[in-house]
């Protein structure tokens, strides 16, 4: 086989992977075309590609699914090979048919190896035949919700609904009972159709409280295959995976090496070459049984490349090339632990709906040999509801798990985005979560510790005078400010406080240190979360320390990202990043998950707001179901006159490519509906009353 040189690649995809793929490229001396759609115009990914192409409309039926487009411009601005990133087209095999017609190159396995494995049906049969463990279930075709029926009680439940083709958590169900299998059914189908163009859905019996562990795979077109560890996927919302890690921290060695063998023996049934992921759902005791073959890039492929050290993307680019692995299983050496969190765009307290808009204000730590940020944004970016939620990813690496998850804790501290609903509070709370720090992990983590969603943590006893502090510092801040003007320097400043009951027990003493030629004392009461502090305060010549609890402090701030996170540090020692929103005269403070909301008062008006009346009482209709995201309305389960239970589905709004079907909150009697079938809604647009 003779090898090749790609002077030119195009990228059929948007976001994060296109500009990640572009890195790549770049540094192996190769340029990159970028196509992008109406909502893509303004993307990062075309503003670093060499050259971008308009690709048609924003839904991703009329641009990025597109083949004839995609072909017709690869060939106009003579592109070698074509590389498709993860989702759209990357598990399509027509794409590189297609490609192949025009001697175009397609970064990925072959046609027939994409038809074969991508397919969840065909590559359970597949993987049968090369001795592959595989889950119990019927891997024919559904033809509808009666043959569903069918099946499932057949398999018994609980069971999982999937979609033949395509991944990312898109077209799956877990049912538990006969009467959840027509909704189940209807809804995955439709969305698998919309993902991948294919509708067709299996029944496989659901494991419960797995684990989700999966083998990175990378292999030559000579037969030559190198497993490069696994990936523990297990903390999922949605059936969506939001965090990995490598290696597992579950799995033996001895398991490990079981799991090699059965994927190279996958591998050389189907015929694999390039980068491919082999996925298997794992049980208590350490049984693995095969789930599916993602025959592409996979979206946590930087972990991987974090501990053996191995560029994935490059080396798919070089075996599409015509090369040879330059590495054999022998060279693979799995060095420390690296962790990926995803950032969406989506509101944790609301069941993890998608959310949409443009981002304001956007902040992120600086890469290091220990942090990663894979992105596709900045400041001014639009977050479209016609794709994927995902922002950006954060990977972290450590010598060991621990170190691993404390870079993660630090680096989510320094990440901030406003202007859309995201989640990265709430990824600051898992990795606090005791259980995740043990490595209890199964992939109902998230509805078993998250039953209700996630609406901020309780903040412990140890963070109550770290926001004491950082409130004071805030507040003190802003009024030497307005007094002074220095609006064009941010000041390091050490607070001191004194509690009243201190000072009362200190009496004169410490009376004396706060007179003469200083400024007089100021007292303040500090509510956190409705809870009073009182604080004796003094801030002179940009010094204040504090007494808490009878012990000193001195605490210097310093602020980040347009006075939106403010870093402290404690007697030198203790450095600690905090998210900071200011609302009036209120304050809301953000770290680890936890969120207080903060005033500071002068005594007597303290006492004076206490006689006052709230006016900030929200209005909350009753008679009203309003759409909890943005998107398209796809389908009405309620006519006029209907009476509905609790838990009974209403409406479906699909947004970044995936069903959401919202359901009664209450006992209730639709009176008018005001949005039909195929309309767009917005959040909070009233889509029924209710009498």
């Amino acid at each position: 086989m003779t090898e090749k040189k790609y002077s030119k690649i195009l990228i059929a995809n948007r976001g994060e992977i296109a500009c990640r793929i572009i890195g790549t490229a770049h540094r192996m001396g190769i340029s990159c075309v970028c196509i992008y759609s109406d909502a893509d115009v303004n993307s990062v990914h075309v503003r670093q590609a060499d050259e971008s192409r308009y690709i048609g409309p924003s839904p991703s039926c009329l641009s990025y699914l597109n083949i004839e487009k995609i072909c017709e411009v690869a060939v106009e601005t003579g592109a070698q090979a074509v590389h498709p990133g993860y989702g759209f087209l990357a598990e399509n095999p027509d794409f590189p048919r297609a490609l192949q017609k025009h001697n175009i190159d397609f970064i990925g396995p072959s046609a027939k190896t994409i038809e074969v494995t991508a397919n969840k049906i065909t590559a359970k049969e597949e993987a049968r035949k090369a001795g592959v463990n595989v889950v119990p279930g019927y891997m024919g075709k559904i033809s509808d919700a009666a043959h569903a029926a069918q099946v499932a009680e057949e398999v018994s439940f609980p069971v999982m609904l999937k979609a033949a083709s395509g991944g990312g958590g898109k077209g799956m169900r877990i049912v538990n009972s006969k009467k959840e299998i027509e909704l189940a059914f209807t809804s995955a189908t439709n969305e698998a159709e919309k993902s991948f163009k294919d509708g067709s859905i299996f029944i496989e019996k659901y494991i419960e409280l797995p684990r989700h562990i999966e083998i990175q795979i990378i292999a030559d077109k000579y037969g030559n295959i190198v497993c490069l560890g696994e990936r523990e996927c297990s903390i999922q919302r949605n059936n969506q995976k939001i965090m990995e890690e490598t290696p597992s921290p579950f799995i033996s060695e001895e398991v490990r090496q079981k799991m090699y063998v059965q994927c190279v023996s996958l591998a050389k049934q189907v015929g694999y070459f390039s980068a491919g992921t082999v996925e298997f759902v794992v049980d208590k005791d350490q049984n693995f049984y095969f789930l599916e073959v993602n025959t592409r890039l996979q979206v946590e492929h930087p972990v991987t490349e974090f501990i053996t050290g191995i560029d994935i993307v490059e080396e798919m680019i070089r075996t599409s090339c015509g090369e040879k692995l330059r590495f054999n299983q022998d060279d693979i050496k799995l060095t420390g632990s690296a962790i990926e969190s995803r950032i969406c765009a989506e509101d944790p307290s609301k069941k993890f709906f998608p959310s949409s808009g443009r981002i304001k204000y956007y902040d992120k730590p600086g890469g290091n040999d220990y942090v990663r940020i894979d992105d596709g944004v900045a400041a001014g970016s639009e977050i479209s509801t016609f794709y994927d939620s995902m922002i950006a990813k954060v990977i972290t690496y450590g010598k060991d798990r621990v170190e691993a998850i404390s870079r993660m804790q630090k680096a989510l501290f320094e990440c901030y985005i406003e202007g859309v609903t995201n989640n990265i509070e709430f990824l600051e709370s898992i990795f606090h979560h005791p259980n995740f720090i043990a490595a209890k992990l199964h992939t109902r983590f998230i509805p078993d510790h998250y039953p209700s969603g996630f609406h901020g943590d309780f903040v412990t006893e140890e963070y109550i005078k770290i926001f004491i502090f950082t409130a004071l510092y805030v507040h003190l801040e802003n009024e030497e400010r307005y007094h002074h003007k220095a609006v064009n320097e941010t000041p390091q400043v050490l607070f001191q406080c004194l509690t009243l009951e201190s000072s009362k027990k200190e009496g004169a003493s410490v009376s004396a240190t706060w007179m003469a030629g200083e400024r007089a004392r100021d007292l303040f009461i500090v509510n956190i979360n409705d809870n009073e502090y009182s604080v004796s305060a003094r801030y002179q010549d940009n010094i204040l320390t504090t007494v808490y609890n009878h012990n000193t402090y001195s605490v210097v701030g310093k602020w980040k990202s347009s006075y939106r996170l403010l870093n402290i540090t404690i007697n030198d020692d203790t450095d600690i990043t905090l998210k900071i929103e200011r609302q009036g005269s209120k304050y809301f403070i953000r770290h680890a998950g936890m969120k207080a909301e903060c005033c500071i008062f002068k005594p007597h008006v303290a006492e004076l707001s206490k006689l006052m009346l709230n006016n900030e009482t929200e209005e909350i209709s009753v008679d009203a179901v309003k759409s909890p995201i943005s998107g398209l309305l796809v389908k009405l389960h309620v006519n006029v006159g209907d009476q509905v239970e609790i838990g009974q589905p209403l409406f479906v709004v699909e947004a970044m490519k995936m069903e959401n079907i919202i359901c009664a909150e209450a006992a209730m009697v639709i009176k008018n509906i005001l949005v039909q079938e195929g309309k767009n809604v917005q959040i909070g647009d009233v889509v029924c009353f209710l009498k």
